[in-house]
């Protein structure tokens, strides 16, 4: 009989694991296996809810993250087979996985790792599966973008190797850490991933010391696995970019005979990389950033125009005499309060992702940018008070106005700039969304798709318009116990999954997505009569809240 054991570091992944388990579980059917699950300090812990789920699963909880590498390591002492897989917990894998994987490395004994075919969500393939080891010339072929404008050149695109068919069997450098199976006394000989690397390049020092060996390392098309790249890093994005470059340093350290230049040369080109690499990663959408700039510059126009002169009546304590506007507030040669608020919003807002996402949902950064801006333009406020009060006629009766002007402008300020900030986001969303709709309609190209689901888990979320699925009108659900359908969710209730057919006819569906709960997939459904439909069947998972969700496309897990 086939025997392995199959095991997970997870990181904050209660949203996504559960998927991944019921996957793995149909996948070892017939087979000798072992599951182990080693909750890596997350944030967030696996649930014991999910846990009930699935009893079959040894699970280990270590209070701090230990990395990849040495949880994998902590996570190995447990494994009694033969074979070792390891897979990440934002994955989903084929029911045929594990058995064609085993049988090859069967008929392949000079193999030491072996990984397949690791598709995106939408079927596309992650040529990360298969890659050369990191050579000066593919290295900058990638980071320049050579590599992809000459993907079938074997010189500039050797390190994902875009050039071999995915198609067929190949040998290459090394495999992917997301999925690949290794002999576990091979393992052991390596003594595991170097604890080093706490996070990405050890695979690739896994791969490279496993040919030192004297095996090979294979990519087969066997099977599809799907991955949702990314989802273990969403909770600390700068510490993964952090070790990322760090563990491309480690690499080049550790391996510098792959380098024919000196080592310092090549860690340079590495931190050059981290540093183009951190503006693009930080803002991506530029346009959102040049419409954020310009609502400050309307602030400013506002602010810092220089207005109407002031004066004052020779008595003090019958104020103005001239009418007081918001343009008599701040005179020009306070650009530097202009400078501190460009940093204080722009640089707060890129370093918490605004600038990386197309979303326009603003109001989780409003409640921090007011108090900045109050903070920020106050304390501007209070250095000018009292270190550079512009001299009037009359300037002893003046400090009092404007003290009063100041403290006017800080309240504006802190209040106009995040509420402006929000306030296009919020035009802008409606405008694009009644544009998207109207246009789908008359171009008869409205995306409209049904859930499958709803007896225990809300469906609220996915009903909201700043949540919803980009592009997708989710009309309700259906379910095959429509009778055990919770009261929350009753109101989206279309009718019965055996009603398909006619719910299709009258609202145009096209489109089945099923809700993966702590279970993994949450009802049975018959794929195939679907597909008689015109069904397309999507597992949908995650909570759908900050954009949180997959939505993998089953046909290619078949």
């Amino acid at each position: 009989m086939l025997s392995c054991s199959v095991i997970i570091i997870a990181y904050n992944s209660c949203d996504f694991i559960p998927a991944c388990l019921k996957s793995v579980r149909d996948a070892c059917e017939g087979i000798d296996s072992q599951i182990i699950v080693l909750d890596n300090g997350s944030n967030e812990p696996i649930i014991p809810e999910i846990k009930n789920f699935f009893p079959e699963v040894e699970w280990i909880d270590s209070k701090e993250n230990l990395g990849f590498g040495k949880g994998c390591n902590l996570a190995e002492k447990h494994a009694t087979k033969p074979y070792l897989f390891f897979i990440n917990p934002d994955t989903i894998i084929s029911k045929n996985a594990f058995r064609e994987m085993l049988k090859f490395m069967e008929e392949h004994p000079d193999a030491g790792t072996v990984g397949c075919r690791i598709l995106n969500e939408d079927g596309t393939i992650q040529w990360a599966c298969r890659r050369s080891f990191p050579t000066i010339v593919s290295a900058v072929s990638k980071t320049i973008g050579l590599a992809a404008l000459f993907p079938k050149n074997k010189t500039l695109a050797s390190y994902n190797m875009t050039y071999a068919d995915p198609n067929e069997m190949i040998e290459v450098d090394a495999v992917s850490g997301s999925f690949f199976c290794i002999r576990r006394d091979v393992y052991e000989k390596l003594n595991g991933f170097d604890e080093d690397f706490f996070m990405y390049g050890e695979d690739l020092d896994l791969c490279f010391r496993t040919k030192e060996m004297g095996l090979h390392n294979y990519y087969t098309p066997v099977t599809n696995i799907l991955h949702f790249k990314g989802q273990s890093c969403r909770t600390r994005r700068w510490g993964s970019y952090v070790d990322f470059y760090k563990a491309m340093l480690i690499f080049v350290r550790k391996h510098k005979d792959l380098y024919f230049v000196p080592n310092f040369l090549v860690s340079f080109g590495i931190l050059f990389a981290a540093f183009v690499g951190m503006f693009s990663r930080l803002i991506p959408k530029f346009w959102k950033m040049f419409l954020d700039l310009g609502v400050i510059a309307v602030w400013a126009l506002v602010s810092l125009n220089e207005g109407i002169e002031v004066d004052f009546n020779d008595s003090p304590t019958e104020g103005y005499a001239a009418v007081h506007s918001i343009l008599d507030l701040v005179h020009f040669e306070d650009w530097w309060l202009v400078g501190l608020v460009v940093i204080v919003n722009l640089v707060f807002l890129m370093f918490r992702g605004e600038y990386t996402v197309s979303s326009l949902k603003g109001e989780k950064f409003l409640r921090f940018l007011i108090p900045l801006n109050l903070l920020a333009v106050g304390g501007y406020a209070a250095f000018r008070y009292f270190t550079q009060v512009p001299v009037l006629e009359n300037s002893a009766s003046s400090l009092p106005y404007i003290g009063r002007d100041w403290l006017f402008i800080t309240i504006f300020s802190s209040l106009f700039i995040p509420l402006a900030l929000l306030a296009w986001r919020r035009v802008a969303f409606w405008i694009a969304f009644w544009i998207n709709y109207f246009y789908r309609i008359f171009a008869k190209k409205r995306h409209r798709s049904i859930l499958l689901g709803g007896r225990e888990d809300s469906l609220n979320n996915w009903f909201d318009s700043y949540n919803v699925i980009p592009g997708i009108e989710i009309l309700g659900c259906v379910s095959s116990e429509p009778e055990n359908i919770s009261e929350e969710n009753r109101k989206h209730l279309l009718g019965n999954l055996s009603e398909m057919e006619s719910i299709c006819n009258r609202t145009g569906c096209r489109e089945l997505l099923v809700v993966s709960n702590f279970s993994g997939y949450r009802e049975n459904f018959d794929i195939n009569w679907l597909d008689k439909l015109g069904m397309c069947v999507y597992l949908l998972i995650g909570n759908g809240k900050n954009g949180n969700f997959a939505l993998v496309n089953l046909k290619y897990l078949r």
